[in-house]
């Protein structure tokens, strides 16, 4: 009876020891699947991440080549500008007041003494003056263009009126 009470011991410290090396087994288990599904989600989030830095790599360099385009395209109109004396081309707007049947005028006027008038003004500006400023007059006919202009700029002033055209714009 005693090797029955010591077999009945023995196996139920065998069966008590099994429940725990299963219950060990199953936490195990448990720990290892929550392991692979951090570890996937993680390879999920660096995939994601992977792609906006591809993204935003390839953005980069297209922003650097339409850079340069713009670069190319900016010196190439600033020696297009240099190029048509872009100062000279420029029209002044005498006065925006007009009729319908108002027609536009490009009057060129001249002062070479105007740094007597203005004696502040910049070389450049005074320069401007000496080959004559250009202006848009509003007026019915050339003899009205004439007149608001001297209105503005008088001859006893040093005015000079070079040319008058009808604008085509």
């Amino acid at each position: 009876m005693a090797y029955v009470f010591a077999a009945l011991v023995g196996l139920s410290a065998l069966v008590f020891a099994m429940i725990m090396a299963m219950r060990r087994l199953k936490t195990a288990e448990e720990r290892i699947a929550n392991a692979v599904t951090r570890k996937q989600t993680q390879v999920d989030r660096i995939k994601r991440v992977a792609r906006t830095t591809l993204e935003q790599a390839e953005d980069l360099r297209a922003a650097r080549r339409r850079k340069e385009t713009i670069e190319i395209a900016c010196e190439d109109l600033e020696q297009r500008l240099k190029a048509s004396s872009a100062a000279d081309r420029r029209v002044y707007v005498l006065d925006d007041r007009r009729t319908q049947a108002d027609v536009g005028w490009v009057v060129k006027v001249s002062n070479p003494d105007y740094a007597r008038i203005n004696p502040n003004l910049e070389k450049s500006a005074l320069e401007s003056w000496k080959r004559g400023r250009r202006f848009l007059v509003w007026g019915l006919d050339e003899k009205k263009a004439r007149e608001k202009m001297n209105a503005r700029y008088p001859e006893q002033k040093g005015f000079t009126i070079l040319s008058v055209q009808q604008s085509l714009g």
